[in-house]
């Protein structure tokens, strides 16, 4: 069982709820502007893509992201699991459609699908099942980049929004065993020590074989 009587199993539910209740709360306590280690690696993602590349982003929340993205001459994809997200999308003019990482099925093929933040609220097992998921999106030789806690173990916070989210933390050895386990052709891990409330992160781009 974890913190509040919540199962493993429903963590991500649980999460989710969080954010639909409290988007307000996010975008308040959410840098408003790409910056430092996050910037290097939206820019190292990016590096060497062409401008028809198809682009897909998981977890846009309010667009932070999308416009820094966007304003480098590429059109994407944004999507959310939260609808109240995906209707802020809207109203700020991204492209942006409700889409669940753990249950819907993505049937395009995409250079690059990016997902800042995201993949740290799933549990081990379906961190396991989205990559798969992620690499079977990608065209050959395509980009999937994704950034994460540093740490070790699980656990609940009601930091930055005042109700619970669930975290998994990764350290790089596990992560690199996970990505090949996954299927990936070859990757970065970039460990960074940011001005975040949780300093440690890790930056990752996967490419896909081919």
């Amino acid at each position: 069982m974890a913190t509040g009587g919540i199962k493993e199993s429903d963590s991500n539910d649980a999460t989710l709820r969080t954010y639909r209740d409290h988007v307000q709360d996010y975008i308040d306590g959410t840098a408003q502007s790409v910056s430092g280690a996050t910037q290097d690696w939206i820019d190292a993602a990016l590096a060497g893509l062409p401008d028809t590349a198809r682009l897909l982003e998981l977890g846009s929340a309010f667009g932070r992201d999308a416009a820094y993205i966007e304003s480098h001459g590429f059109a994407l994809e944004c999507t959310d699991a939260v609808p109240e997200f995906v209707a802020c999308l809207q109203a700020a003019g991204h492209n942006a459609r409700l889409f669940n990482a753990l249950t819907d099925d993505l049937n395009s093929s995409y250079d690059l699908i990016f997902a800042n933040a995201v993949l740290l609220h799933f549990t081990r097992d379906e961190f396991a099942s989205v990559l798969g998921k992620m690499l079977r999106a990608l065209a050959p030789g395509g980009r999937f980049a994704f950034s994460l806690k540093r740490g070790e173990g699980e656990s609940w916070s009601s930091a930055k929004v005042g109700a619970p989210r669930f975290f998994c933390y990764w350290e790089p050895e596990p992560l690199d065993s996970a990505l090949r386990r996954a299927g990936f052709f070859t990757w970065t891990i970039d460990e960074a020590r940011t001005g975040r409330a949780h300093p440690d992160w890790l930056y990752v781009i996967a490419r896909a074989p081919g």
